[in-house]
């Protein structure tokens, strides 16, 4: 399998770096084991996560090519399969339509997966998605979605301009993080809007991952963790700047930045975020030294209160087997001794099993005939959907473990 050792900051090309925390060795979260390849070694990949020293970027030097994850094997993330996600893209979709749209003007999504938000445009003005993932594109497709099975690069912008014009809004919702050539997707994305238009994007927030001691998000699909103030000077590069800001709770606290080629006025909000960055000192690396301090208690926090549950004779499965939760595993060292089986809601990973430890991963009604004494929510950002919906569950005495901020046991 391919890897990408950066030698320079994808944001700054500086070559001096700084160390936040070294996780070790790990799996690819998301290749999932068929049956058959049981008996097969599956590799794993340093997930080193460092800081630059000039821009203060934090990110993955060492990487996995992009076309591994999302063109050589399916890619197992539906947007439209996660609860509710639908319901969290509408209002997003409604602002913008409502703050910078109007009727026909073209709109384009970088990483649209199944068009679980672009499907909120399509009605109104001409929508393109683009996503490397062909599995995922043929369900957009599907439903009426027009959308490219591509890497949204500069030249691929160029193709697009020159068959449907410049769009006046660009959006990316959680896809950012995954690209390797930042500035190339910056490139294409200004050469792409319209000297009016609106360039959106929702990423991984550093400040809420040291807030609220998140690691989950560390693994190889993600190669960044942004914060305002390292946008704002990678913008300038551009000659665009940024403008308003909202902290979401999509991924424990993700960050949704609003761009311009055009001077706009500044929000209230953009402001305030932008000087708590300051007085919080988070782009410095006593600040990632802190975090680093963090991840080690909570991860040996999370063995000793499994560990001491399955000394007492207790069962336990996982509720998710998502990316972010195989990483939480990992750091903790717990496997298929801690956890007999995964609860998945997503038909495409229903049947496998998780890499390295080979946990099988089953459906909640199979569930419902060898039901633990405790799940582990491994999808820490659903757990409050998770634990309303299994209430009877929780009558007859279960109980769930969740991995966040300081380990909750409901």
């Amino acid at each position: 399998m391919k890897t990408i050792r950066n030698k320079t900051c994808r944001m700054c090309s500086s070559k001096r770096f700084n160390t936040v925390v070294n996780l070790g060795m790990h799996p690819m979260v998301n290749s999932l084991v068929k049956k058959k390849n049981l008996n097969k070694k599956d590799p794993t990949f340093p997930l080193h996560v460092k800081q630059c020293k000039s821009c203060k970027l934090v990110q993955l030097r060492e990487v996995i090519d992009a076309d591994e994850i999302y063109k050589k094997i399916d890619y197992l993330f539906f947007s439209s399969d996660m609860p509710n996600l639908d319901k969290y893209f509408k209002p997003f979709a409604l602002d913008i339509k409502k703050r910078f749209l109007k009727k026909n003007e073209f709109v384009v999504e970088i990483g649209s997966n199944d068009g679980v938000m672009l499907q909120f445009f399509k009605n109104s003005n001409r929508i393109l998605g683009v996503d490397p993932s062909t599995n995922v594109v043929i369900r957009a497709l599907k439903k009426g979605i027009n959308t490219l099975p591509e890497f949204f690069t500069k030249k691929l912008s160029d193709k697009i301009k020159n068959e449907f014009g410049k769009a006046k809004v660009i959006y990316g919702a959680n896809c950012i993080a995954h690209l390797n050539d930042l500035r190339d997707v910056m490139n294409g994305v200004h050469n792409l809007l319209k000297d009016d238009g609106v360039f959106i994007i929702e990423c991984n927030y550093w400040g809420e991952m040291v807030k609220n001691f998140n690691y989950s998000l560390i693994y190889h699909d993600h190669f960044s963790y942004f914060s305002i103030n390292v946008w704002e000077k990678f913008l300038k590069k551009y000659n665009m700047s940024a403008f308003d800001a909202i902290i979401t709770p999509a991924q424990g606290g993700s960050l949704r930045l609003f761009i311009s080629k055009s001077k706009r006025k500044k929000t209230k909000r953009f402001k305030i975020l932008a000087n708590k960055e300051r007085q919080t000192n988070l782009n410095t690396f006593k600040k990632a030294l802190e975090y680093r301090s963090n991840v080690k208690r909570i991860s040996n926090k999370l063995s000793k209160i499994v560990n001491n549950i399955k000394k007492k004779g207790y069962t336990i499965a996982g509720y998710g087997a998502a990316a972010k939760g195989l990483t939480i595993l990992k750091c903790s060292n717990l496997g298929n001794k801690h956890i007999s089986y995964f609860v998945d809601d997503s038909p495409a990973k229903q049947g496998l099993y998780t890499p390295l430890d080979h946990i099988p991963i089953i459906n909640r009604k199979e569930a419902s005939k060898k039901l633990p004494d405790y799940f582990i929510i491994l999808a820490p950002n659903y757990s409050d959907v998770i634990i309303k919906k299994e209430k009877k569950f929780m009558i007859q005495g279960g109980k769930f473990i969740v991995p966040k901020n300081e380990i909750e046991i409901h």
